[in-house]
């Protein structure tokens, strides 16, 4: 299953405009998929919190803060991990569990504020 969509703190882009963010909800700035059952960076948004973080094209989510990814993951698992997110406000501090290729890495991103539309 390969699904592709932003994921953007608070809001899923394919559930339409009832699902919509706080002005001051905090952006992680990827573009994500799901891939063989895991939340794969698709790739990071030019110039946004997690390319500024260091976060990559490929990179698999594995854990947001304290909460661990499930090892397969579907649509249900994927709306879990953005309510996760959407926790955090603009400017706090967040870190991401990656693994990148056979390493696993721990990236501190701050989240910035969601670009309007």
């Amino acid at each position: 299953m390969k699904m592709s969509i932003a994921f953007a703190l608070g809001v899923l882009l394919v559930t339409g405009p009832s699902a919509r963010a706080e002005d001051d909800d905090g952006f992680l700035g990827v573009k994500i998929e799901i891939r063989d059952g895991k939340l794969v960076v698709q790739e990071p948004l030019e110039g946004g919190p997690a390319e500024k973080a260091g976060i990559k094209a490929d990179d698999v989510i594995v854990k947001i803060g304290d909460y661990k990814i499930k090892d397969t993951v579907d649509q249900d698992e994927l709306q879990t991990a953005v309510k996760e997110v959407s926790k955090h406000k603009a400017g706090d501090k967040v870190k991401i569990g990656i693994k990148r290729g056979d390493k696993d890495m721990t990236v501190e991103v701050t989240l910035g504020k969601r670009p309007k539309e």
